[in-house]
């Protein structure tokens, strides 16, 4: 099939006109082959240039385009829902981010800039040329189960988000805490073992002591943080003392904590094991506000090493402090201590006045949270990458801000990383949202950019197989590898690792990037 291209040119709004001369690039777009159209437009996001652009494509007759324009084209669908009106192939659509790599980093040379959005023009035309389109397939989903792991403040919002979709929701908590929510609670319950795919998983769930089956189209991970899991020499020393969200929860609720009350920033100051989050002296504020309110004549004290109130939080901070709650600063060298003889006495000095305090208390409460200890099994039954902090890895923004690497599998709140309630809530609101929706359309797409096979050069030495991260590779009836089409998210790791050299991924070949690169280097179109 001959090519046809169309290439676009966004002007960005204003960045792009002001380093580079777009009549040079619309002259050498013009002059190279099989480019049929040549269009400049103020901003391809604006609905009527993109009609036009479409329009333009109709009338030249091209099957293929190029927009040379910014990172926002990259992950916005409206390009490539537009262009599917004109009959183009989605996987014959290029964008090519050349205001983030070629204007912004050489915005102080011109020629610089010119030079290289020169470059990746005419090596996306090379590339453009070698692209075939590409078909993606669609599968019912068997379920419309939406799986919710943790009732969290998180957990609560997705369920109900989800809910309101028309999703049937599952919820399944570790405790055994009583909640109203929509659907089914599985109180005592965990998450144990997974297969499947997006659209149609098959949960192995441990209630109780009994081990049951469970297929759902769509999970949220919103396990929280470990909120009672405290670790530290000040919470090996004072056994009576508690997370702040346990102290949040009891003076919500009425129950006033026995005086004087101190929250201290972590539990192990000298940050071996654990470290205050930024978000925790928000809800310290909060929290200690609320308490003095309830209880004016409770004495407060809140001892940290930095206190970091973002936002409107300074507010809080000088109202708590007008309303008598006492901020103790310290260093290391003065941090707070607790003798196991004496649990309910903290020594600490006084960064800003030098002065070493002994504070008689009767509520201890901590401002860092540990990582939930279930993230790791709930990662692991999910097959999905932990954080290096210990929470459930999420996905590229492409997919989400509460994605994971894993297509119909959402995360939200502490799960990730701890957060405030407010953020927390959010979150699991959006994730229930998306999870719903995702389960909504019934279908499953999948294919198009994903692994292929050539049988006769695999020596089927499971490298692939033992490598890819989604399990897309097995080995088939004929003793070689295949590629299960469903589970392959085209993240190339089976391609570069294959010792045999057995396996491309389609819309990346190696002909196609080593073309490209050639182009790039300094070689001819």
């Amino acid at each position: 099939m001959k090519a046809a291209i169309q290439v676009v040119l966004c002007k960005c709004c204003v960045d792009l006109p002001q380093v580079l001369d777009l009549q040079k690039l619309e002259k050498l777009a013009s002059e190279s082959g099989n480019v049929v159209s040549v269009i400049t437009v103020n901003s391809a996001c604006d609905g009527d240039e993109l009609a036009a652009v479409v329009k333009d494509a109709r009338e030249k007759e091209a099957d293929r385009a190029i927009i040379l324009a910014c990172y926002k084209k990259e992950i916005s669908p409206s390009l490539l829902k537009a262009y599917k009106r004109a009959k183009i192939n989605e996987f014959l659509v290029d964008i090519v981010n050349i205001r983030d790599e070629a204007v912004l980093p050489n915005a102080d040379s011109r020629e610089d800039a010119q030079s290289k959005a020169e470059g990746m023009l005419s090596a996306a035309i090379v590339r453009s040329r070698m692209l075939v389109p590409l078909s993606k397939s669609t599968e019912e989903m068997r379920t419309k189960n939406v799986v919710i792991i943790g009732a969290g403040i998180a957990g609560q919002a997705a369920v109900h988000a989800a809910a309101k979709t028309g999703a049937h929701t599952i919820v399944i908590e570790k405790s055994g805490k009583s909640l109203k929510v929509p659907g089914v609670l599985l109180s005592r319950s965990q998450v144990i073992g997974a297969k499947g795919y997006s659209g149609n998983y098959q949960l192995k769930i441990k209630v109780s002591e009994k081990i049951e089956d469970l297929d759902c189209a769509a999970i949220v991970i919103a396990s929280g943080g470990g909120w009672t899991a405290l670790r530290g020499p000040l919470a090996k020393a004072s056994k009576e003392a508690m997370p702040l969200y346990e102290l949040y929860l009891k003076v919500r609720s009425g129950q006033l904590p026995k005086g004087p009350v101190v929250v201290v920033d972590s539990p192990d100051p000298a940050g071996k094991t654990m470290k205050a989050q930024d978000y925790a002296w928000g809800a310290t504020l909060e929290t200690v506000l609320d308490l003095k309110k309830r209880s004016p004549e409770t004495e407060i004290y809140v001892v940290f090493q930095e206190m970091r109130a973002f936002g409107m939080s300074e507010m809080a901070y000088k109202q708590a402090a007008e309303m008598g709650v006492k901020f103790v600063r310290y260093d290391l060298a003065g941090a707070p201590k607790i003798d196991p003889k004496e649990p309910t006495r903290l020594a600490v000095k006084d960064f800003s006045q030098g002065e070493l305090l002994n504070i008689q208390f009767g509520t201890l409460a901590f401002a860092a949270v540990p990582m939930n200890e279930s993230n790791k099994v709930i990662a692991d039954a999910l097959r999905i990458p932990m954080s290096a902090d210990g929470g459930v890895r999420r996905g590229s923004i492409q997919r989400g801000p509460v994605s994971t690497p894993r297509p119909g599998i959402f995360v939200c709140g502490s799960a990730m990383f701890p957060k405030p309630k407010d953020i927390a809530m959010a979150e699991g609101e959006a994730a229930g949202s998306m999870a719903g929706e995702y389960v909504r359309a019934g279908v499953i797409e999948y294919g198009g950019s994903v692994a292929q096979i050539t049988q006769e050069k695999c020596s089927a030495c499971l490298t692939c197989v033992r490598t890819c991260p989604y399990e897309a590779p097995f080995i088939g009836v004929a003793s070689k590898a295949e590629i299960r089409t469903q589970l392959c998210q085209g993240c190339g790791m089976c391609v570069g690792i294959c010792p045999s050299k057995a396996i491309d991924l389609l819309h990346y070949t190696d002909d196609q990037i080593s073309e490209q690169t050639r182009v790039l280097l300094g070689g001819g179109a």
